[in-house]
């Protein structure tokens, strides 16, 4: 990226971007064993707590955690807690996490544990009046009647830690969830806990890279533990997973992602849950509700919205207010695109509307990128786009480029080999010609995101929603037995 105005505003804007990454130091607690604390206050919390515990209300859940898990592609379970020993704090509330999930997680992880988790089983409650999906309970189960309570607020799988409870303990527990059609993940930290979930019959084990004793996390213990699974049991990876290239590094290994901090520690948690399961995927020339409302379901992070008049795809401001308060309200970033506008047609639209980011896909002089960057509210991003056929240095004052064929919008690719040694592609959107078939190949590139429009359509402005989820699902991370 270029020096100047816009670099200085960038390097504070990006750095939540980059807090999730594990080299960041974190603050832990001065236990000897975190663990051995946790669990002898469980013991005694449920002791007191449900000494006198009624499930008889309880009912078998009809949702299966594992079916969800079972489908194509890297699969997600994406968890709300409000904090953990560890030294995280949720950024979000339950609700607005549980909201940025539904349209994208496979399922729903709740920590319940109150000391240590500030969680509770109302949080549990909340997510299940907003998600439909299955939900797991986790919290650290020491007796059968913490799965029946969990069922009762609307749970359908409960965590089983090999780490906190002994062979017997464990089938207990399993048997209690069996009966009420409950799912179990079994959890395992190391070699001899694998062996003991095989003995088990474990179904579901999950393999959390994090130390208990020492809150430390290490993706090597998935990467080492999977070869001893059972083949026929599904396996997740737990705990240290903050980006994509987490999930394109474990996903030969397992089946799922349960992964709950970085998330819950991002500033956009919509963006960021569907950055993990698609990449960042702007879809374009949006101008019907119906197209928002299918890129939102199918996992877009931004939707582009075109003021540039005489083209197929034009949106007057007044035309786009509804469609970009429906795509932002539905987790998607929107970006607005202008060709050669007066700056301060530009401010005044992107203002006015709320956009979150602007995109100058014409000649715009220095003066006048330096105009609109002056006029836009400090966290909108401002992109401008280049010929990937005719590339020159990236324009000044702008946060990303966005490198498309000539014109834009025309359903043709350019050679994506004159990209290879651009410096800014990390912070750059590739577009051109992108469709079912090649976006896989260009999210390979390491853009920061791609940009697809014309070749999900059936005619100019109509999106063609087939072609949308088609695109889509080719852009989930294939996973071990794929």
């Amino acid at each position: 990226m270029t020096s100047g105005a816009g670099s200085s505003r960038r390097s504070t804007r990006y750095a939540p971007a980059r807090r999730c990454a594990r080299s960041r130091p974190m603050r832990r607690p001065v236990m000897a064993n975190v663990l051995a604390e946790i669990v002898a206050n469980k013991r005694r919390e449920v002791a007191e707590r449900l000494d006198d515990f009624d499930g008889s209300a309880a009912v078998p859940t009809t949702r299966s955690l594992r079916a969800a898990l079972a489908r194509p592609g890297a699969r997600f379970i994406m968890e709300v807690k409000r904090a953990s020993p560890s030294g995280h704090r949720g950024k979000h509330s339950i609700e607005d996490a549980a909201r940025a999930y539904a349209p994208i997680a496979d399922a729903v992880s709740v920590l319940i544990d109150r000391k240590y988790f500030h969680g509770s089983i109302g949080d549990l409650r909340a997510v299940r009046r907003l998600f439909d999906g299955p939900i797991l309970a986790k919290d650290f189960v020491v007796d059968p009647r913490q799965v029946t309570e969990a069922r009762l607020a609307g749970a359908d799988a409960v965590l089983v830690m090999l780490s906190v409870l002994g062979d017997e303990e464990a089938r207990v527990v399993l048997a209690e969830a069996a009966l009420l059609g409950m799912d179990a993940i079994v959890e395992v930290h190391d070699e001899a806990e694998m062996a003991r979930a095989a003995a088990l019959g474990a179904a579901i084990i999950g393999i959390n890279n994090r130390d208990l004793k020492t809150l430390r996390t290490d993706l090597v213990v998935t990467e080492r533990l999977a070869a001893l699974a059972p083949r026929d049991a599904l396996l997740i990876s737990e705990s240290g997973i903050a980006e994509r290239a987490d999930i394109e590094r474990l996903a030969r290994h397992v089946d799922a992602f349960l992964v709950g901090s970085s998330l819950m520690a991002a500033d956009d948690i919509a963006e960021a849950a569907r950055s993990l399961v698609f990449g960042r995927v702007k879809i374009c020339g949006l101008t019907r509700a119906v197209d928002v409302e299918a890129a939102a379901l199918a996992g877009a992070s931004h939707a582009g919205f075109i003021f540039v008049p005489d083209t197929p795809r034009h949106l007057t401001p007044a035309a786009a207010a509804g469609l970009v308060e429906q795509a932002r309200d539905a987790g998607m970033k929107p970006v607005g695109v202008f060709r050669d506008c007066p700056p301060d047609e530009v401010v005044r639209t992107a203002n006015e509307l709320g956009l979150g980011a602007v995109q100058l896909h014409g000649s715009e002089s220095p003066e006048q990128i330096a105009a609109v960057r002056c006029g836009l509210a400090p966290d909108v991003e401002l992109w401008a786009a280049q010929d990937g056929d005719r590339l020159s240095a990236s324009r000044e004052g702008c946060d990303r480029t966005l490198f498309d064929s000539p014109g834009g919008g025309s359903g043709r690719s350019f050679d994506w080999s004159h990209l290879y040694d651009r410096q800014d592609l990390s912070h750059g959107f590739v577009a051109g010609g992108i469709g079912p078939d090649n976006a896989a190949d260009a999210a390979r590139l390491g853009a920061y995101g791609i940009d697809a429009s014309s070749r999900l359509e059936s005619a100019p402005g109509i999106k063609d929603h087939a072609s949308i989820a088609a695109m889509m699902a080719s852009l989930r991370t294939p996973t071990r037995e794929q």
